[in-house]
């Protein structure tokens, strides 16, 4: 078959053409959407009480501390647990996990350990305290189980100022 030149061909071509290109665009679109949406930081702000715990505490001297960000992540100050908190009508809700360790050689043991760490990061464990503040909001105390370092089922908690 023989093509006859100005035959409406070239117009079919631009229409199809603009089409493809009217579709990839729509789709980029949406993928960025997604993408912005996944990735924003939708949280609400934080509650004067959450503003309160931001920060690092400390139970008594030479425990390892809990620092509260203002993003709601939490980890202790020696990197044992990681995790993120909020604060809901008076009660400290926070869900921790330990975080995965990189090999620290080649050697057999250290990536046997490092497998162990990926299947101990995958265990999340959520835990909720009773808070009440002092008035000066450099103490906290959570309830917490009675057993023998806490016989009147309080924890207490002071801010670690530098």
């Amino acid at each position: 078959m023989k093509r006859i030149q100005g035959t409406p061909m070239k117009w079919f071509n631009f229409k199809q053409r603009r089409k493809r290109v009217l579709l990839a665009g729509t789709a980029g679109i949406i993928l960025l959407l997604c993408a912005y949406q996944l990735t924003a930081d939708n949280q609400p702000p934080l509650t004067a009480a959450e503003l309160q715990l931001v920060g690092q505490w400390s139970a008594e001297p030479g425990v390892p501390t809990r620092i509260f960000k203002p993003d709601r992540k939490f980890t202790t100050s020696t990197g044992q647990f990681a995790g993120h908190w909020r604060i809901d009508e008076g009660e400290l809700i926070v869900t921790v996990w330990q975080p995965y360790e990189f090999p620290r050689s080649l050697s057999v043991a250290s990536l046997s350990l490092s497998l162990d760490s990926i299947q101990r990061s995958r265990i999340q464990e959520t835990y909720q305290f009773k808070i009440e503040f002092s008035d000066s909001g450099q103490q906290h105390i959570v309830n917490h189980p009675v057993d023998k370092a806490h016989p009147d089922g309080k924890w207490l908690w002071t801010r670690k100022t530098e």
